[in-house]
């Protein structure tokens, strides 16, 4: 080798040298940066008070301040529009108080629950304008205060805790910020106004759009409920973020200071919270939503004892409630929602993924299931037979206090006691077919007054409780504080609520009534107690849907046949759903599920009666089909005559036609055979109806050629036609009962069509 050969292959060694130095160097500078962008998408930025004034606690300035989101996220980010989400108004830039005037609900005031009225968080906001102090139940300064007492070292949350800030809880409803409007007019305090009496929004300051329940990774949610319940609002988010301490209480007239956590601020003063996520997290959902959707429906979220084939498979809320700018999450269609509702429908839903195979998900065939079911049934009927958490079955708010109940199975929500929802029929898809859906269906007990107007206005808690309190020792069942369910407690009690509210200037006439289990009390002329159906408003209360907690195939409804719907102990149709939880004899009263779906105990017994025939007939059924079959051919070949020879085969190929069409979807495991099936009968929409007309006709043209006895001649061929009739109905899938009624006669039907024409075609021979 050369010297320049030497020479050259050095150069080209330090070369590579540098190249790998600078690429190792580049490499240490831009991974910090790319996984700070990753991991949080906010560089440094300076915290600002509500006035825009920079907070820098590393020199001090403004250091005993608390930040504004507003201000500070809102440098960068347009706040404004962020905040007008339903997350943060809640329907309130849509409450005005004449809104429901001609309706038999005229009290509230907005179709969100800022306005609107559910008894699973019962309290009544106020309309703007009021007259009487009476009118009054929870203003907009309560809504955000109002905290229930702790219990166990847990401080239950009140309204303010689970909304995200803005709205209702910043601006009152002519558009001003509480805070400042009061200050500058102190009056408004000691007015009749809705969002402004006996209120001390000067003092507590308001809650703006909090960006770090969302957006931050240990978000504390106990100590924001704490910090409102000192009616420490502007503070709460300060505290609940962990980005600063804040000591003294608005509840106890002290002015609050906050120390800021110097470990997030650079030198500069600038801030960073290293635990900032740009997509929100399953936990971050769950501050707000476990407890409460537990409650309500059953369902909660990364639980061991309730899981969901979704959060198993690693999905998070975001994949299917997907945020567009104004943070607007995709919605589904619960039953008790009413908020947003031009956003129903725009989740991902099951048919979204399991149909087109979004993120990898199975796409689901259900070869083994009738087609028509897919238009009874919705996916979770099936997929959610059971849930692992029991929810709240009742609101009693007969006493003046929240009293939830249990499942059947427990006194409280959130045991681990595992329990089967209800079902109804709605139009919860997109394609607004009607489905069986699975549902809790709660129970509400609270008690209203009817005025001279036939309106049924609810009584405030405070209302009740005071009569209750009254009438208290007087009760004669005391062991359950809101069991009424003898006679002489009720009496008691609306005598009781016609005295109290006797002088009440919000009513135009004094009539309480109590509301339970479908049906209505009130007080006769002469004292004694009148019964009625609950038609009124309170019958419309919604139920929660149910959608979470997906179970596995293998242990969803069908997995395990036709029977683990049309058994006789399924719960599909035959299991108990609880109207009453206090009847006349302190016990629950229950209905059956079929009752509960509005079917008609004739569809019911023939349902079950179908159901029978698939399980229990159908293997005993092909066992006969054997027996004759090979009584046939023992025949056949003692009169030399065997079975199956060229003159019989157009009867059999006919048979085996019908008996396919007929019986190939009722078989739990077809193997291969389904998908041949399924691929020659979707072929074209005329190809199944269009055999089955062909092998009847057939079988009619060579009864008479077969079979000499006119009586089983006639006998086959009224059969054969009435199974042909029904089964080409049910190839179209008729609706509502029609559909049960033509399943029962149909199976019925073929079952004696096939034995008929076997005895003919095999054991009486033509001569």
């Amino acid at each position: 080798m050369s010297d320049d050969d030497i020479q050259g292959d050095a150069q080209m060694k330090l070369t590579r040298i540098v190249v790998s130095c600078l690429l190792f160097i580049s490499a240490c500078l831009v991974l910090p940066v790319t996984c700070f962008c990753v991991t949080n998408p906010c560089p440094p930025f300076y915290l600002k008070t509500d006035q825009g004034n920079i907070i820098n606690p590393v020199t001090g300035e403004n250091a005993d301040q608390p930040f504004s989101t507003r201000q500070t996220c809102g440098a960068c980010h347009d706040v404004d529009q962020i905040s007008k989400g339903y997350h943060f108004m809640m329907d309130w830039d849509k409450a005005v108080d004449n809104r429901f005037k001609n309706t038999d609900t005229p009290w509230m005031v907005s179709t969100g629950l800022t306005g609107k009225l559910i008894t699973y968080g019962f309290y009544q906001l106020a309309k703007k304008k009021n007259t009487y102090p009476d009118e009054i139940d929870l203003t907009a300064f309560d809504f955000v205060a109002r905290t229930p007492p702790a219990s166990k070292g847990f401080q239950k949350p009140g309204c303010a805790a689970c909304h995200a800030g803005g709205g209702l809880m910043e601006f009152d409803r002519d558009g001003f910020r509480y805070d400042r409007h009061l200050a500058e007019n102190p009056e408004l305090a000691r007015t009749l106004d809705g969002d402004y009496y006996q209120s001390r929004w000067d003092k507590t300051g308001v809650i703006e759009p909090d960006c770090f329940i969302c957006h931050a990774g240990r978000y504390h949610m106990q100590t924001r409920i704490l910090q409102i319940k000192d009616l420490n609002f502007k503070w709460a988010g300060v505290a609940a973020s962990g980005i600063g301490r804040v000591y003294g209480r608005v509840s106890r007239g002290e002015i609050p200071r906050v120390v800021y956590n110097k470990r997030l601020f650079n030198e500069d003063g600038t801030f960073y919270m290293p635990d900032m996520v740009f997509k929100p997290e399953a936990k971050n959902c769950l501050l707000c939503h476990a407890t409460i959707e537990l409650g309500k429906r059953g369902t909660s979220w990364d639980d061991p004892l309730n899981p969901d084939v979704h959060q198993l498979a690693g999905l998070t809320c975001v994949d299917c409630h997907p945020g567009d700018i104004r943070h607007n999450f995709a919605k589904g269609n619960a039953m008790a929602g009413s908020v947003a509702d031009d956003l129903d429908n725009t989740m991902r839903s099951c048919k979204d993924c399991h149909m087109d195979g979004y993120k990898g998900a199975t796409r689901m065939k259900h070869k083994q299931i009738r087609k028509d079911h897919l238009d009874k049934l919705s996916c979770e009927a099936c997929h959610i037979p059971e849930l692992g958490r029991s929810a709240a079955g009742a609101m009693f708010l007969n006493t003046g206090v929240f009293g939830k109940y249990g499942q059947i199975n427990t006194r409280r929500f959130g045991e681990h006691r595992p329990w089967k929802p209800a079902y109804v029929i709605r139009a919860k898809d997109k394609d607004k077919i009607p489905r069986i859906t699975p549902v809790n269906p709660m129970i509400n007990t609270l008690f209203t007054n009817r005025d001279k107007s036939g309106i049924y206005t609810p009584l405030f808690l405070s209302e009740v409780e005071e009569a209750y309190e009254h009438s208290r020792d007087q009760m004669t069942q005391k062991d359950v504080s809101y069991d009424f369910h003898r006679h002489e407690d009720i009496i008691l009690m609306l005598n009781t609520l016609t005295r109290s509210l006797d002088k009440n200037k919000r009513f135009t006439a004094i009539a309480p009534h109590l509301h339970t289990g479908g049906l209505m009390y009130s007080l006769t002329p002469a004292l004694t107690l009148a019964i009625e159906k609950d038609t009124t408003w309170v019958s419309r209360i919604p139920w929660f849907s149910i959608s979470h907690n997906v179970s596995a195939v293998e242990k969803s409804l069908g997995a395990g046949g036709c029977t683990d719907c049309h058994a006789k102990d399924s719960h599909l149709f035959n299991g108990r759903v609880v109207t009453d939880f206090f009847g006349d004899n302190g016990k629950p009263l229950t209905i059956s599920m079929s009752q509960f779906l509005g079917l008609s105990p004739f569809i019911q017994k023939w349902n079950h009666g179908f159901g029978l025939y698939l399980k229990a007939a159908l293997p005993f059924f092909a066992f006969l089909v054997v027996i004759l079959l090979l009584t046939g051919v023992f025949k056949g070949l003692i009169s030399r005559h065997i079975p199956g020879s060229t003159e019989d085969w157009p009867g059999y190929a006919a048979l085996l036609v019908i008996f396919c069409l007929g019986h190939f979807l009722m078989i739990d495991d077809l193997g291969g055979l389904a998908s041949l099936y399924e691929t020659f009968m979707t072929a074209s929409a005329m190809m199944g109806p269009g055999l089955m007309a062909i092998a009847t006709g057939l079988l009619f043209y060579l009864m008479p050629k077969q079979i000499k006895n006119r009586l089983l001649l006639r006998g086959g061929q009224a059969v054969t036609g009435m199974t042909a009739v029904t089964g080409l109905l049910l190839w179209y899938r008729p609706e509502g009962g029609i559909m049960f009624a033509l399943l029962g006669v149909h199976g019925i039907l073929a079952f004696f069509t096939i034995v008929l024409l076997l005895i003919c075609f095999v054991l009486v021979k033509k001569k």
